[in-house]
């Protein structure tokens, strides 16, 4: 009976304030309606990156026998907080701010009733700012100071979130406008990859050099201390005949290492020649005259003269403006394209021999260094000396080449090889829909927080309500018995 009576209560409460539950619900899902109506909406655009899983592999010195390169793999939670980091930084952040101009003032073009109340609003609030400067209240902000906010700015609406169980990054940006928020996204992922692409290269250039430098310098000492070890000491062995095999190999690449770097001096100084004179003279056909010993080229160049001299022939016979000599002009002027496209491939096929030279010596250089580490193990005082003596001047010789420079070509092959690990997967395109605000939902959890208000304030009034409502009341609190109740009428 109690309980019953409890519920008979509660239920009676309910509907005694039936006209207050009601007046909140409707004012709390009103305001909920009318705010995300007139909230300017918000669109979000979204970019990913893909971090591919690096190695480094030894550009130094090439592998021992039997021993496989080395090389170095990153963490790939690691490499993907690095690569978050990268994407926040500074100068990423200020070249986008720069280069879409988002410290200057960007208005939104917005329509319907809604966009015009938001621009009445916009409007009385740029007029209350403008007071306050007029009043001394604030100040209008430097350019300095405009373009340190939108960065500051930039970055707190930034969201860069790696995807899970993934090597994907995601990039998402939000703004009233939609073409600012996909230009924003894309302009900080191509950023991006050029800081990236700026760090790493750098590290690996100066890495790279530093550890052939200090590679080259540790040999050179070392290589002096035993020289002087040497000299100190007394006695002379006499040659193997495996020491004079190891000699007359050194000695016979040597000698292969010296033509080749004399055929390479040659054609290179060919190539430049013939760049240079195409350069300083367009109209010339053939640039050297060695060039004419090509057959293709000398039987081109016999009916060019040919064809010149048929002109002047037929200029001879008649004007400048015949049929005959248009002709001639049009065939002189198809041969002497197929000179040039001749010229070209001679040009690329010494640019390839002059490749092929590059890497035989580079082979040969790589031959002659295992030998003279064979020769260096060789129990023998003289072949020390001698052999020290050319390991000296060879790393000398390596290391002025090292100062200056080292295979420009070479490294920035390994260095582009190293570095495409970040891929952007797919660009940020314009949203339709905006993000925020989203009636539906928000109406949905409005019409819980209504209901939870206005039914807490019902039981709140009721329960500080002293008044005798009840007939279990004056049985309650009066102690008298209850003969009758008449109902309220309406």
């Amino acid at each position: 009976m109690k309980a019953q009576t409890t519920g008979r209560i509660l239920l009676y409460s309910l509907c005694r304030r039936a006209d207050l539950i009601i007046f909140i619900n409707v004012v709390i899902l009103g305001t909920i309606l009318v705010g995300s109506w007139l909230w300017p909406p918000v669109y979000q655009a979204s970019s990913s990156v893909a971090i591919l899983g690096r190695t480094y592999p030894d550009l130094i010195t090439p592998p021992g026998r039997g021993q496989p390169a080395s090389s170095l793999i990153l963490n790939p939670k690691d490499e993907l907080n690095t690569e978050m980091e990268i994407i926040r930084s500074r100068p990423v952040l200020e070249r986008v701010v720069k280069d879409l101009k988002l410290d200057a003032p960007h208005k939104v073009v917005e329509e319907g009733v809604a966009g015009a109340i938001r621009d009445g609003l916009r409007a009385v609030l740029k007029g209350v700012r403008a007071l306050s400067k007029q009043l001394g209240l604030s100040k209008e902000p430097t350019p300095e100071e405009a373009f340190e906010a939108a960065v500051s700015a930039l970055h707190d609406k930034l969201i860069v979130n790696p995807a899970s169980d993934s090597q994907i990054i995601w990039i998402r940006y939000r703004s009233h406008d939609p073409v600012l928020a996909s230009k924003v996204v894309n302009k900080v992922a191509q950023e991006y990859q050029h800081q990236h692409l700026a760090i790493n290269i750098n590290r690996a250039e100066s890495s790279f050099y530093a550890e052939q430098i200090s590679h080259v310098e540790k040999d050179l000492k070392g290589l002096q201390g035993q020289l002087m070890n040497l000299k100190q000491g007394s006695g002379i062995v006499s040659f193997s005949e495996q020491s004079k095999a190891l000699l007359k190999k050194v000695e016979t690449y040597d000698n292969s290492l010296t033509n080749v770097q004399k055929e390479i001096i040659r054609i290179r100084s060919k190539v430049d020649k013939i760049h240079n004179l195409r350069k300083s003279k367009p109209n010339l056909l053939i640039p050297l005259p060695e060039m004419s010993q090509d057959p293709q080229l000398s039987d081109m160049e016999n009916k060019l003269l040919n064809l010149e001299f048929t002109l002047k022939t037929v200029l001879q016979r008649y004007t400048s403006d015949s049929r005959q000599a248009q002709i001639a002009r049009e065939q002189i002027k198809h041969l002497r394209g197929q000179i040039r496209q001749q010229v070209n491939t001679v040009l690329e096929r010494e640019m390839a021999k002059l490749r092929e030279l590059q890497a035989e010596e580079q082979a040969i250089v790589q031959t002659i260094k295992g030998l003279k580490e064979e020769l260096a193990q060789l129990p023998t005082t003289e072949m020390g000396l001698s052999n020290l003596e050319r390991e000296i001047d060879t790393k000398q010789g390596i290391m002025s080449i090292l100062m200056k420079k080292y295979q420009d070509s070479l490294l920035a092959k390994n260095v582009d090889q190293r570095l495409e690990n970040a891929k952007i997967l797919s660009l940020a395109a314009v949203p339709l829909k905006p993000a925020f605000p989203q009636p539906v939902l928000n109406l949905a959890l409005g019409l819980v927080l209504s209901l939870v208000v206005s039914i807490g304030t019902a039981f709140f009034l009721e329960y500080w309500d002293d008044s005798l409502k009840y007939p279990e009341d004056v049985e309650r609190y009066l102690g008298l018995t209850t003969i009758g109740s008449i109902p309220e009428l309406q």
